[in-house]
């Protein structure tokens, strides 16, 4: 695929147009199961295509994976193969569509990222050089330190030479976002159902009829399962690795201290608009620990267990950013991330029944407007697209 293909790819998503609503089946009547990012996006996308939709989820709105996460839009280089990694590029372009209809401020302001130890960084840099072969990819250049300083100059990036600008990543607040995803939905006449967990499908001939929930039945002939790391469940089959978790902080607002996302050693962090700086990480987690939560929570069940993991993400983050002694901690979360068994996306109808979708991924919020463009253009036109052709659940189901 080379760019002249990209920029035919960005026409096909352009034909998702208003005047398209008038050729939508009228009988169509969608539910999507999970109001995450991905469930939210698909049924903003359907909603705006005058189709009759309702979102369902059974806690509360972006409650789950999506209000746990980093925030991170970007397509860099561990979204591999091409096939993904393009799918994301379209995810950067279709949140610049989106962040225009819903008057919702992104932060463009690209990322930082290197390694402490040698092979580390030999392996990073190895990596961002496969990904500037692609036929397409998002802007990078490696910098050195003296580059790197000028753009953070409260961060601390020893002598090292080869350091990657991802130019193009941005970051969202997601709960935010989703709630106005959610607005529009309600606007355009379509419902969202909280606290409304799905049972099970009734058949009527042998065709969809309805959904069964703790809140009753709804009317549906068409379900879109957009359920993160309750796939599995839902499904009774193993779709995804077990859900890996991550550590998110939240510090209360802060003088500006962050321009970029900065992906360090060990921790990686950024500073949103109204200055609470947001700190991830990945792999701090101790098998021991984690073997004592249950049900997936959202929040250590113990302010020891708690306060033990924010030191030593402190402890981390202080060897090359001073400042964030200084934050003051306001909230502690525990995100569980979705990871299909081969790592990309799985989205697409069932083979054993057409009118069963599935839209499950790590890299949710990314993927989140693309995927809700593109799911939606295959509900309603009853299409197959090409892009999508890697990703289909047939290849477990």
């Amino acid at each position: 695929m080379h760019r002249r293909k990209f920029i035919q790819n960005m026409a096909l998503l352009s034909l998702m147009s208003p005047f398209i609503k008038l050729n939508a089946s009228t009988n169509k009547k969608i539910v999507v199961v999970g109001a995450g990012i991905i469930g939210a996006s698909i049924a903003y996308e359907l909603s705006n295509l005058g189709i009759k939709t309702i979102l369902i989820d059974k806690y509360k709105a972006g409650s789950g994976t999506s209000g746990s996460s980093f925030n991170w839009i970007n397509a860099t280089y561990p979204k591999k193969p091409y096939s993904y990694n393009y799918i994301a590029q379209l995810g950067l372009k279709a949140f610049k569509d989106i962040q225009n209809d819903l008057n919702y401020d992104i932060q463009w302001n690209g990322s930082l990222e290197w390694a402490n130890s040698k092979e580390s960084q030999k392996e990073l840099i190895d990596e961002v050089n496969k990904l500037m072969r692609y036929q397409t990819f998002t802007k990078h250049k490696i910098i050195n330190h003296n580059k790197a300083n000028i753009l953070e100059s409260n961060l601390n990036f020893r002598d090292n030479i080869n350091i990657v600008h991802s130019e193009d990543d941005g970051v969202i607040d997601t709960n935010e976002f989703i709630k106005l995803l959610i607005d529009r939905i309600n606007f355009n006449g379509s419902q969202v159902i909280e606290e409304c967990e799905y049972k099970n499908i009734k058949y009527t001939n042998n065709t969809i009829s309805s959904i069964i929930t703790s809140k009753g039945e709804i009317a549906a002939n068409q379900i879109v399962f957009a359920c993160g790391i309750d796939t599995n469940k839902i499904f009774n089959k193993k779709l995804l690795k077990s859900p890996e978790p991550g550590i998110i902080i939240k510090s209360k607002p802060h003088k500006k201290i962050i321009n970029k996302i900065i992906y360090g050693p060990g921790i990686h962090l950024y500073q949103q608009k109204d200055g609470r700086v947001i700190i991830g990480e990945q792999g701090l987690l101790e098998r021991n620990d984690i073997n004592k939560f249950s049900d997936y929570p959202s929040q250590f069940d113990s302010k020891l267990m708690e306060n033990k993991y924010v030191n030593k993400i402190i402890s981390i983050g202080k060897t090359f950013f001073n400042e964030i002694e200084s934050l003051d901690i306001n909230e502690v979360k525990i995100g569980w991330r979705p990871i299909p068994l081969d790592e990309k996306p799985i989205i697409g109808r069932l083979n054993y029944d057409k009118n069963i979708y599935i839209a499950t991924m790590h890299s949710g919020i990314t993927l989140g407007p693309i995927v809700g463009k593109l799911v939606a253009k295959e509900l309603t036109q009853n299409k197959e697209l090409s892009i999508l052709d890697g990703f289909r659940p047939g290849r477990f189901l």
